[in-house]
């Protein structure tokens, strides 16, 4: 991870940083936008499941025959009319959770074909009708993520449409899986092979044994009893520059703390005069640099570097983007709901909220080295406080937790557009960062 990944502006208004582009999706119909992440075998983020909450209500939309077809619509909408597509940039891929039904829209022929990936299930070619809109579907180059396919389907199939198959894994003991992943590869030769509700350590592991490419669920952001911490020295250190800024210690004091590392001091400074940052004249201090930043933007800075470390791993560097997602998404929603002093709290409990996976560690042992605020504290161990329910929403918008998101969302009025335009900016904001 480079310097510029690492890269934290000046705190601006969501408009300012560059929120502006996704006004189109909050003025839209969209409801509750959901979303889980999708890892390769190398570990390393490879995309975005996306979804609607199935249970809100939508309105009338001409030419759906249905209330699933409704929603789709609705989600298919959103992601060409908004900058949602940015969220997958050259790298990441989209998927569409959309029914049978929906494979028949004209949105189907815009969709960006090189990033989206179209999943339904229980296609039905009994007619001719499906197969020839599949045929059509494959000349354009829509790519289909079918679920638990048969192997009767892939018969019938286009060879070049089923790209992707997806495999729930809750619905198969280990012999079982392995069979089904030969028959799949059989069968389907030209696709690659994604487990959904992977949410252990040990069912990624037998299914990476299996040769499967992609993982859905929630197995990385876990403990993983098996495996020794990660808090080392050099996160040791940045702890303790973390409870000298948050306390607001002097510059001389934190200056001091810098020059016990050579390499965390050449890092700031080498972060400072990023071209990113565009400064006018090279900063070649220590204490200058803590000047420019500040101790909140500072305080961000070091909170990030507690997951890039000296060399991140792709495991590391994925629960980091998910942070971001988490950090960001809870600082947007805090916009118009919560005091301006405690809002760069909301993005540190976002971040830090998933220091325990990080460094696998139980969160009450992953933050006992920081001083952190009670309230940060109090959300982070007990979900309670006034900042607890920005990350509640949080995690359950990745988790496609639809009764929390109810829940939540009543309880502290939480509108559908603030949660979509909070939650769009957010994936967006995080892409773009790593991306830099």
């Amino acid at each position: 991870m480079t310097e510029n990944h690492l890269r934290l502006v000046k705190n601006e208004s969501p408009a300012a940083r560059g929120a502006e582009p996704v006004r189109q999706y909050e003025s839209g119909p969209a409801r509750f936008l959901i979303r889980q992440p999708v890892i390769g075998a190398n570990q390393r983020l490879a995309g975005y499941e996306l979804k609607l909450r199935d249970s809100v209500p939508v309105p009338v939309v001409a030419g759906a025959a249905n209330l699933q077809q409704m929603r789709d619509e609705m989600l298919l909408t959103c992601t060409l009319n908004s900058d949602l597509r940015q969220v997958a940039g050259d790298n990441l891929l989209l998927f569409l959770s959309l029914g049978a039904e929906t494979l028949y829209s004209p949105f189907m022929e815009f969709l960006p074909k090189a990033n989206v990936v179209v999943a339904t299930a229980r296609l039905n070619l009994a007619g001719n009708e499906m197969k020839m809109r599949l045929g059509e579907l494959g000349r354009i180059g829509v790519r289909l993520a079918l679920d638990d396919p048969d192997t009767d389907l892939a018969l019938k199939l286009p060879p070049t449409l089923c790209r992707y198959a997806r495999i729930d894994s809750r619905k198969h003991d280990l012999p079982s899986l392995a069979r089904y992943v030969d028959t799949l590869r059989t069968m389907y030769p030209l696709a690659k092979l994604m487990a959904t509700h992977v949410d252990t350590d040990e069912m990624r592991e037998c299914c990476g044994r299996l040769g499967i490419d992609y993982f859905q669920g929630q197995y990385f952001t876990e403990l993983r009893p098996n495996t020794e911490s990660k808090l080392d020295g050099n996160r040791w250190r940045i702890m303790e520059l973390l409870n000298l800024v948050i306390s607001h210690a002097e510059v001389g004091e934190i200056e001091e703390k810098f020059k016990t590392d050579a390499a965390l001091s050449y890092r700031l400074l080498r972060y400072i005069n990023s071209p990113a940052l565009m400064l006018q004249h090279p900063i070649q201090s220590i204490s200058q640099a803590v000047m420019f930043l500040g101790h909140d933007q500072l305080y961000r800075w070091l909170a990030l570097l507690l997951f890039s470390g000296d060399t991140p791993d792709p495991r590391s560097l994925s629960l980091l983007r998910n942070a971001l997602v988490r950090a960001r998404f809870t600082e947007n929603l805090g916009q118009c709901h919560i005091a301006p002093p405690r809002r760069g709290g909301l993005f540190i409990v976002g971040l830090l909220s998933m220091l325990d996976a990080l460094l696998n560690l139980p969160m009450a042992e992953a933050i006992a080295g920081l001083k952190l605020p009670e309230e940060i504290v109090f959300a982070l161990l007990k979900r309670a406080g006034p900042l607890a329910p920005y990350l509640e929403l949080a995690i359950a918008c990745e988790h496609f937790d639809r009764d929390a998101i109810n829940r939540c969302s009543e309880q502290n009025g939480f509108t559908p557009d603030e949660v979509n335009f909070a939650h769009v900016d957010a994936l967006i904001w995080a892409e773009r960062l790593v991306q830099q």
